[in-house]
């Protein structure tokens, strides 16, 4: 029974935390928009947000929820678990199920959806367009297909369409490529499986920030003077016109996704110092290093008495 009681204890505790930060989260995500900085530490940050209630709520139960009641909680008293923590552990399995679901059911409609577009798909020629992706793209002839997009979470790859070929030169190929490659870096098709495990009402915009933000990022990290911006303009206005007879799955990455008219004029308006100044921002990712050996430092010298609050929390709950 006092297994029983910490486990119901514990989750009832995590699906609380996780709702209340879950929708703290979906009021307070789009002050980050109004951030001066990069798009892809805009997309981090707005990752980072969308996924903070989950990990905050499975870190806190587990370092201070778990070892308080293990280590305060006396376990002479035979206590029954109580209505109220044995609803909400519930409703977080089912919660935890819910996730499991949606991540399942992802995958393998995503697994389904590729499957038919590499049907009669062959190796890219060796190619100086290509040279620079290696074994990640593989050319592909269903109509179905996007014309360009990124499959794949444990080895994603490229996959590109014989229209997307006949229709692009030499240099547009090569840009919108690289596009496709810094979304491969970034582990975006991962990030959308994660979007799937967290569910909570209300989140949609906010994934659909990070979307954009991370398009714009790719363009960012694709482009290194003005000539790759033109270029990639041009590819992505022109893989616009084909649009492909069945949409892309969830777990993917398209090439044109999101709003091509605000890609193309961001693009266009680009100038060299911007390209100097997003390539230079993008190098200092150390800031974050003190912050957390500051915040592993105050859990340590204060984690006796975050013990003892955990526990009259989970003692209140339990009444």
């Amino acid at each position: 029974m006092f297994a029983l009681r910490g486990i119901a204890v514990s989750l009832a505790f995590f699906v609380l935390l996780y709702c209340l930060l879950s929708a703290l989260v979906a009021v307070a995500w789009r002050s980050l928009k109004l951030l001066h900085t990069t798009e892809q530490r805009l997309a981090d940050l707005l990752f980072a947000s969308r996924v903070f209630p989950l990990a905050a709520s499975v870190g806190i139960t587990f370092v201070f929820v778990v070892p308080s009641f293990q280590l305060l909680e006396p376990r002479s008293i035979e206590e029954g678990i109580g209505t109220i923590p044995l609803a909400l552990g519930v409703c977080a399995l089912m919660l935890i199920a819910c996730g499991c679901f949606r991540v399942i059911a992802t995958q393998t409609r995503t697994s389904r959806v590729v499957a038919r577009w590499l049907e009669g798909a062959h190796p890219p020629n060796v190619d100086a367009a290509v040279e620079t992706i290696g074994q990640i793209v593989t050319f592909q002839s269903t109509r179905e297909a996007p014309p360009l997009t990124l499959v794949g979470v444990r080895k994603p790859r490229v996959l590109v369409s014989v229209s997307t070929v006949t229709l692009l030169t030499h240099d547009e190929l090569h840009i919108a490529l690289k596009h496709e490659l810094a979304h491969r870096q970034s582990r975006d098709n991962l990030k959308k499986l994660v979007f799937r495990f967290c569910p909570f009402p209300g989140m949609a915009k906010l994934e659909s920030a990070w979307s954009q933000a991370a398009e714009f990022a790719a363009d960012d990290a694709a482009v290194s003077n003005l000539d790759d911006a033109v270029y990639l303009a041009a590819a992505l206005v022109k893989l616009s016109r084909l649009v492909p007879v069945e949409a892309a799955p969830v777990c993917t990455v398209r090439f044109v996704t999101g709003s091509i008219g605000a890609r193309v004029a961001r693009l266009l308006v680009r100038n060299e110092a911007a390209v100097g100044e997003a390539r230079q921002l993008r190098m200092r990712p150390w800031y974050v290093i003190p912050t957390v050996l500051v915040a592993m430092l105050c859990v340590f010298a204060t984690y006796g008495p975050a013990l003892a609050l955990a526990h009259e929390m989970t003692e209140w709950l339990v009444r």
